[in-house]
């Protein structure tokens, strides 16, 4: 039975995106759309798979069909535990902060999950800017204070960033995206958010800040944008790892690139630029920029053809 199982998790899953407005959100994702996008939920549990065997049925169904054939050995639970978004900024997007598990159990119910998030920048305008974390020597009791007098921006930390830099962002951190900006976004399973700061826009009328949730869980802590080298045609390259996952940077060249995913964990593969052939045993996919695909822990080993760079993440 186990066999038969796993034989039905061999092929790659190509997800149908779900699209998200927001009122930062600018035109590279969707450049039809009526309303700007700023979000793409390219890998989500409630995400359904277009074709194939498994079509029309969503990753939270076939995770909790087949967990151990779809999420890996490395999973707990029969949950997607992983959510994976395009992000494209013409706006500064909330300050904001995010609970760790304890935190979010605590505040908003049995069931609910932290997030823990990490980011790499695929494209960055001239000057672009994000928050992350607080400036050097802010005490935890002067951070919490500010934030519940409106005060957060004065120890809001800045950075310049360029396509290509990497930021891990733990639960607890102070985070925002700047305009200009067009990223990649892996995450825990959850949306919980709380907003500090909104810049004050009419747009954001009826936004709600969570200013006494943020003063619960933010930290002192800082969070440095990190340059990504050059990868070399066949390199993998771990761009961030945490207790919830890793992100890796796969680079293409002459030879196909062999990869495994010995049943571990699930691969989802985001083409950030190029054209990719992807080969799961007698399955062959085409990938072009920004498609992505989830590979199940049961498809073993892959190939990934062609002059690409890609981002793949992964359970640790």
């Amino acid at each position: 039975m186990m066999s038969l199982m796993a034989d039905l998790f061999t092929a790659p899953l190509r997800l149908q995106p779900q699209l998200t407005e927001r009122v930062w959100g600018g035109r590279r994702l969707a450049p039809q759309a009526p309303s700007p996008i700023g979000e793409a939920w390219v890998v989500y549990e409630h995400n359904v798979v277009q074709d194939g065997p498994h079509a029309g049925r969503s990753l939270a169904e076939l995770s909790a069909a087949a967990p151990r054939e779809l999420l890996g050995d490395r999973a707990v639970g029969t949950r997607f535990p992983l959510l994976i978004k395009l992000l494209d900024c013409a706006e500064w997007l909330s300050v904001q902060v995010h609970p760790d598990d304890a935190q979010a159990r605590a505040l908003a119910g049995e069931g609910q999950l932290g997030k823990t998030e990490a980011w790499h920048l695929l494209e960055a305008a001239p000057g672009a800017e994000l928050i992350a974390g607080v400036r050097p020597g802010t005490a935890p009791e002067t951070l919490r204070e500010a934030i519940l007098a409106g005060r957060v921006m004065d120890h809001a930390e800045r950075h310049s960033v360029q396509a290509g830099d990497t930021v891990l962002v733990p639960a607890g951190t102070l985070h925002a995206l700047g305009p200009g900006l067009l990223l990649y976004e892996v995450q825990q399973t959850s949306d919980l958010t709380y907003r500090v700061y909104d810049w004050d826009r009419p747009a954001s009328a009826g936004r709600a800040l969570h200013l006494h949730e943020s003063a619960k869980v933010v930290t002192a802590a800082r969070a440095i944008p990190r340059p990504t080298p050059p990868g070399r045609p066949g390199e993998v390259q771990e761009l961030a790892r945490c207790a919830y996952f890793v992100l890796e940077r796969l680079t293409g060249g002459p030879q196909p690139l062999s990869l495994e995913t010995c049943g571990e964990s699930f691969h989802a593969l985001t083409l950030t630029a190029g054209e990719a052939r992807l080969t799961v045993g007698a399955d062959t996919v085409r990938l072009g920029t920004l498609e992505t695909v989830v590979i199940p822990a049961a498809a073993g080993t892959y190939t990934l053809a062609g002059d690409f760079q890609a981002l793949r993440s992964r359970l640790p």
